[in-house]
């Protein structure tokens, strides 16, 4: 439960649960707010009110929903919201209550769902559990940490105060939570005429009103505040502070102290662990100099960030020199005195006894322990500061970036410019600020890190490992792999002769490296480190998750090599075995069966596949949300299924939205959103939207020679989807020179025998035969159909297709026999794996007719009982229940039949 905190000027009065006394406009119990179910009136404010609500889809859990009661978003307002809710959401920290969700009400007030904290605030807490000092500033420096990792992601908390920083009991330790993150923005966004925040705890810029004042630093003079309560009891009064011409200063805690009642200040001293001339002697010598500092009027002498905060706060308990102290040879002496306390006094006890004789001796031991006190301290300093790069590195945020990209772009123009915000904004809507933050990342960070790490952790090897392999993930991330293969090689090298070729950081460098080459089409070498990683990870449990995804990964590349059925085969062995022992629900597990799900349907088992991935996807769903990046993935993985088997209404619809959320995730020009926007295209096309489909596709066709290359596997597969669709509208002065450079290309990079040259090749007949230049079509056939028949098999999608092309082509070459029989075989073995009455069925059964009526008499038979069989269901079927291209293609039967009707009726 949350309880109210007598001392914080909080304006969202908190209240019990079952004390809340009803007011009108509160929201009674059951009332629903989307998903949300509301329990309790928690609390109520200026700003609105705070509930307990139980969230009924797509998990059951219950939350904090807090409603903001200001103005209605307008939709500019609406827009920023959604900006704002997006950054929220992907703060992952120990010390930050998760934010579930944020949405608007029917009438425009937003609320936030928010994880229900049953805790105290932390002065409350500190106070009812009597934690000494030590334990309160770990706490304070948690909490540090928790906004640290908030300004990382781009995200100003506004309202830090203790009834913000909430503590519960976890396993029998306190674990604080940082709560409301972002709803003091919202409350901006929504109109209220309040200052967002808390009068007390605002920095001097916030209080003033400008928000283009406030950055990471407004939080640190408010987490100043807390500590000085923290440490005192009191907030440092307004009363108590004086003026200068350059500012403020504050009372600080060591006179704080001295304002209080001699009886309540030995009680504080004592809850604290202290004797009070004690607690005034830290307050005074150190402590004093961090809130002075956190609490500078002037934002640039304040500590520059939390985490400096935090930093200084962890010297102080391991008592080392702090930065905010000012430098002197007694203050160093001092604090290296209180670190060797037993030392020092054995140095004193043996120099009483040998005397002056040894004097020398005891004055070299003293400078060597000096010495030796010295290096530790660097040395540790060393290893921080590595962790701390490490995690900028890990955590960088393009997203998040890009957002704040734009945002400062439309601040200097509203500031400097505000005659032209009008066209700024007509810019940014055709510019990617993610893009634009990616390239920055990599010429202006990513470049200099690996300068940095070469030059500074030369003597450090074990850290610039690390440091190197969070750089080959940012690189990884941000789709630059030829970076990411280089970063991971340096790590592993490193790993295999330090730790061992066993050691599971040295396996997963290994599988990281691996990644980095199969994303450059590099598969030979891949695999090369994926088989021996997995030789070595032989000793590993059959569950364990570093031995298993090197296996799963050792099938992806097996399946891009052309080996598709031995690829499955391994990971449907591997599946079985992690689903024994993990169960259905494991993200592990779930990632398997989804990637067995898609190699089935590149291997044409489309019914099986479509059928894991909708329980995948709908384990996801109930478990994680829609918007959560393992269920885009989902969902893009089910849209190609559905595609596959003509089901392109939902499939289009499900394509559209993975592109939303890729683009505005990763930008538009980034390698995945290429690929959705690919994807996205040839299911349009399938669907008819023909023009729209071409128009995507040299879009992401331009995008991919500029970001990838010209001759990257990628680049290929965009300039073949560009040609099919360039044929589809018989412009085939564009799509065969298109063709033709993908198959030399595909030929020499992959090998004739490749499925991705096989594909290439029968398109490329296809567009011939199509085009009038059947000489060339039956050549490219008679070559291609025997090597995709050994390499594809009868049942792969690719290889039908290839079955009726070759007999449109005989066709028309005038062979009537031979297209027939082509066809015949193509009907038996789409009937074979194809769904009854499917587009595929009909078309193909449609032109094995037309085929069999051309030869007159001896083919009229076959025809007519074909047409019943196949093709009169279709006509008779109710239109509503047909996809796109069934009802095209029944449209086409329909006229075509007509037609012939008309013709013997003006015969007869």
């Amino acid at each position: 439960m949350i309880h109210p905190d007598d001392h914080d000027p909080d304006r969202t009065q908190l209240l019990a649960a079952d004390e809340a006394p009803a007011r009108e406009g509160d929201l009674p119990r059951g009332t629903c707010l989307g998903r949300y179910r509301i329990d309790a009136l928690l609390g109520r404010g200026g700003m609105g009110e705070v509930y307990r609500a139980e969230q009924l889809e797509p998990v059951r859990r219950t939350v904090a929903l807090k409603l903001l009661r200001g103005q209605a978003l307008d939709a500019r307002r609406k827009a920023h919201f959604e900006i704002e809710r997006q950054v929220l959401a992907q703060m992952r920290h120990p010390a930050i209550a998760q934010i579930h969700d944020a949405d608007t009400t029917a009438d425009g007030h937003p609320f936030f769902a928010m994880e229900y904290i049953d805790g105290q605030p932390l002065t409350v807490f500190c106070e009812s559990r009597g934690l000494p000092l030590d334990e309160r500033l770990r706490l304070f420096i948690e909490i540090c940490e928790g906004v640290q990792h908030a300004h990382q992601k781009g995200v100003i908390h506004r309202d830090l105060k203790p009834g913000n920083l909430l503590v519960d009991d976890t396993d029998g330790r306190p674990r604080p939570r940082i709560i409301d993150f972002g709803i003091a923005t919202a409350a901006e966004r929504a109109g209220t005429r309040e200052i967002a925040g808390t009068p007390d705890y605002m920095s001097p810029e916030q209080a003033d009103g400008d928000q283009a004042l406030l950055d990471t630093r407004s939080d640190v003079y408010s987490l100043g505040v807390v500590l000085s309560e923290l440490l005192t009891g009191q907030r440092p009064l307004a009363r108590g502070e004086t003026h200068t011409a350059h500012g403020q200063t504050l009372r600080l805690p060591s006179a704080q102290l001295r304002t209080l009642a001699p009886g309540e200040a030995e009680r504080l001293a004592r809850a604290q662990g202290k004797r009070l001339p004690s607690l005034r002697r830290v307050l005074r010598s150190e402590l004093d100099w961090v809130v002075a500092r956190a609490m500078q009027h002037d934002r640039n002498q304040r500590y520059p960030t939390a985490a400096a905060l935090a930093e200084d706060l962890r010297c102080f308990l391991a008592g080392r020199p702090l930065l905010a102290v000012p430098s002197s040879r007694r203050y160093v002496w001092r604090k290296f005195a209180s670190r060797h306390r037993a030392g020092i006094a054995a140095a004193a006890v043996a120099l009483c006894a040998l005397l002056g004789g040894l004097g020398l001796s005891l004055h070299g031991l003293m400078q060597a322990r000096a010495q030796r006190a010295l290096a530790e301290q660097r040395s540790g300093q060393l290893e921080r500061v590595a962790a701390f790069q490490q995690s900028l590195l890990e955590e960088i945020d393009v997203e998040g970036m890009g957002v704040r990209l734009g945002q400062e772009f439309r601040q200097q123009v509203a500031r400097n410019a505000p005659q032209l915000e009008g066209p700024a904004e007509q810019v940014l809507a055709k510019v990617s600020m993610a893009d634009l933050a990616r390239s920055l990342m990599e010429t202006s960070v990513l470049a200099r890190a690996e300068q940095a790490i070469e030059r500074d952790f030369a003597d450090q090897p074990a850290l610039a490992a690390d440091l190197r392999e969070a750089s080959g993930r940012v690189h990884e991330a941000l789709g630059l792999y030829a970076g990411a293969e280089r970063a991971q090689a340096a790590v592993v090298d490193w790993r295999v002769s330090a730790l061992g070729p066993h050691d599971p950081a040295t396996l997963r460098a290994r599988r990281a490296r691996a990644e980095a080459l199969r994303q450059l089409s590099r598969y030979d070498q891949s695999r090369a480190e994926l088989e021996a990683a997995l030789a070595d990870a032989t000793g590993l449990p059959g569950d364990d998750e570093t031995r298993a995804l090197i296996e799963y990964d050792l099938a992806e590349v097996q399946g891009l090599q052309g080996d598709l059925p031995g690829a499955v085969a391994a990971r449907r062995l591997l599946l079985e075995r992690l689903e024994a022992s993990r169960g259905p629900d494991d993200r592990l597990v779930l990632r398997i069966k989804s990637g067995l799900a898609m190699q089935m349907a590149r291997s044409g088992d489309l019914p099986e596949a479509r059928a894991l991935l909708e329980e995948v996807l709908a384990i996801r769903r109930r478990t994680l949300g829609d918007e959560h990046a393992d269920t885009v993935a989902s969902m893009s993985a089910l849209a190609t299924a559905m595609a596959m088997q003509g089901d392109l209404v939902p499939a289009v619809e499900l394509q559209r939205t993975v592109v939303a959320v890729q683009a505005r995730r990763l930008g538009s020009e980034h390698p995945d959103t290429l690929g959705a926007r690919g994807n996205l295209a040839n299911m349009l096309s399938d669907r008819g939207d023909t023009a729209e489909a071409v128009s995507e596709a040299a879009a992401v066709a331009d995008a991919r020679r500029r970001v990838l290359g010209e001759e990257h596997p990628i680049t290929l597969r965009g300039l073949l989807n560009l040609a099919s669709l360039r044929a589809r509208l018989d412009d085939f002065d564009g799509a065969l020179p298109l063709e033709e450079q993908v198959l030399r290309a595909r030929t020499r990079l992959l090998g004739p025998e490749h499925p991705d040259t096989l594909f290439v090749a029968l398109n490329h007949a296809m567009t011939l035969t199509r085009a009038g230049q059947l000489s060339r079509a039956l050549s490219q056939f008679g070559e291609a159909m025997p090597r995709a028949l050994a390499v594809l098999g009868t049942k792969h999608p690719q290889y039908q297709l290839g079955m009726v092309a070759w007999g449109h082509a005989l066709r028309d070459a005038g062979d009537l026999a031979g297209a027939a029989a082509q066809l015949r075989s193509a009907l038996a073995l789409r009937e074979q794996f194809q769904p009854a009455g499917s587009f595929q069925v009909v078309d193909t059964a449609w032109t094995l007719i037309g085929v069999l009526r051309e030869r007159g008499a001896a083919g009229r038979a076959e025809a007519d009982a074909l047409q019943a069989r196949v093709v009169a269901p279709l006509l008779s079927a109710d239109p509503s229940r047909l996809d796109p291209r069934q009802q095209r293609l029944r449209e086409a039967i329909s006229e075509a039949l007509a037609a012939d009707a008309g013709r013997l009726a003006k015969r007869g």
